[in-house]
Formats: C-alpha cells, structure tokens, sequence
C-alpha cells in the first residue's frame, strides 16, 4: 500500500480535496469565484476608459 498524499485546492480557506488526474491546482468553485473577480475588474475598467472618452469627447464640442 503507499502512501499518496491528496491532492487539496490551493485556497487556504477551501482546502477540498481535488482528484486525482484532475489538472487544476484551485477547485471548480474557487476558479470560478476567481474569473468572476477578473471580469468585474474587467467591467470597471471599461466603464472607466468609456467615460474617460465621452468626457475628451464633451470636452472638444464646448
């Protein structure tokens, strides 16, 4: 019998155990989470620059 250390999702607060060929190191949950943090960073960044044009865009009428 050996001994195979279980594989476990990288965040600290999740620690689920992840199988064995699977070849992520975060779970399913935790990657998810993730992505969706990216996209809001993404939205808001957008909304920014947008506004930032609008703004140049105003600006060059007056």
């Amino acid at each position: 019998m050996k001994n195979k250390e279980t594989r476990v999702c990288k965040n600290k607060k999740c620690q689920k155990p992840l199988p064995e060929d699977y070849k992520h190191s975060y779970c399913e949950a935790c990657r998810n989470k993730r992505f969706d943090k990216i996209k809001d960073g993404n939205k808001i960044a957008l909304s920014v620059l947008g506004l930032g044009i609008i703004f140049k865009k105003a600006k060059d009428i007056i």
